[in-house]
């Protein structure tokens, strides 16, 4: 009898260890977003602050925010960033992704765009003409929602060329599209290189942001690894705000590496456009409201969702990270 029991002892005991070895491995996949407000990442990644919190994780680089949205509803990834826009439409569509933060608003860093030679001074200047951006973002909403009806015209009035960010210059060069809304950095790049011209950026119509979402099973099973990401990862929106040239020093090597022809100087630019906003505030679960209710009118979603009780929404693993590193926005 003794004997059986000092063996279910030791399974027990085994049975643990071998727990505590699968919680010390396990990988926290984070994606990364190619256009600006991605740089969080890479440069929590390039300057070895994940790494100096003991975080295991593996990063990839992806074109769109909603494909980082897919693969974490279909468990391929535990954390990335998507537009406020297809995460309201997901969630209400039954899809299983946490908003856990706020990335940055972007509003700075998002233009309506034209060929160089353009001689249009204004959106009104362009109405008729095929308009490059990608439908559902929320970028595609702001432009729907808010900017051209500030402008007395109609969706109707600009035909969608719904094409990914890093499309979008080739379809003004090529005169595919005759204007577009770009983000950085392929907008200052394009930009100093000639290729097009600035109308203007978002932010008189919209406090345009994206959402960071998490895998709600990784959330449950290890919420010690995103503690530890968020732990990086304001440490690079802290190196943004204290230092924006070494923040742009490490995003720049990044870019280069990746085969983005690209001078520091412009780096040094556009990083001062990207505006840290980190928490989900009450303002944010009211914005999230109206967006989807417009959603509803443009024919993107069916039914509504209630942001402000949604289980979908949960910042507090960020906030409790950050009151410990006495961050603010």
């Amino acid at each position: 009898m003794k004997r059986i029991a000092s063996f279910l002892m030791a399974a027990v005991m085994a049975l643990g260890l071998l727990g505590a070895g699968l919680a010390e491995s396990a990988t926290l996949r984070i994606g990364a977003h190619r256009a600006l407000m991605g740089s969080f990442e890479v440069v929590a990644h390039r300057a070895g602050f994940w790494k100096k919190q003991g975080l295991k994780y593996t990063i990839a680089n992806f074109k769109q925010g909603k494909l980082m949205r897919n693969a974490i509803i279909q468990g391929n990834l535990d954390t990335g960033t998507t537009g406020f826009s297809p995460f309201s439409t997901a969630i209400s569509r039954g899809a299983q992704v946490t908003a856990i933060g706020v990335t940055a608003n972007i509003c700075d860093t998002q233009h309506i765009v034209v060929p160089v030679n353009s001689k249009a001074k204004s959106l009104k200047d362009l109405k008729g003409v095929t308009f490059a951006n990608k439908k559902g973002t929320s970028t595609d909403f702001a432009f729907q929602s808010y900017v051209i009806p500030a402008y007395g015209l109609k969706s109707s009035d600009f035909p969608l060329l719904s094409v990914r960010t890093t499309e979008r210059i080739s379809a003004i060069v090529s005169g595919n599209a005759q204007a577009a809304l770009v983000g950085d950095p392929m907008l200052e790049i394009a930009i100093q290189a000639g290729q097009i011209r600035s109308l203007e950026n978002l932010c008189k119509y919209d406090k345009t942001r994206m959402m960071h979402v998490g895998n709600p099973d990784t959330l449950k099973k290890h919420p010690e690894l995103y503690a530890k990401y968020f732990r990086g990862w304001l440490m690079a929106h802290k190196l943004l705000k204290d230092d924006p040239d070494k923040y742009a020093k490490i995003y720049h090597k990044d870019l280069v590496e990746l085969g983005t022809k690209v001078k520091l100087s412009v780096i040094k630019v556009i990083v001062r456009r990207l505006r840290s906003e980190v928490f989900i505030t009450d303002e944010v679960k009211s914005y999230l409201n109206d967006m989807n209710k417009k959603q509803i009118k443009l024919g993107w979603i069916k039914k509504t969702t209630d942001f402000k009780k949604t289980r979908f929404i949960d910042d507090s693993i960020l906030r409790k990270v950050a009151a410990e590193m006495k961050y603010t926005n």
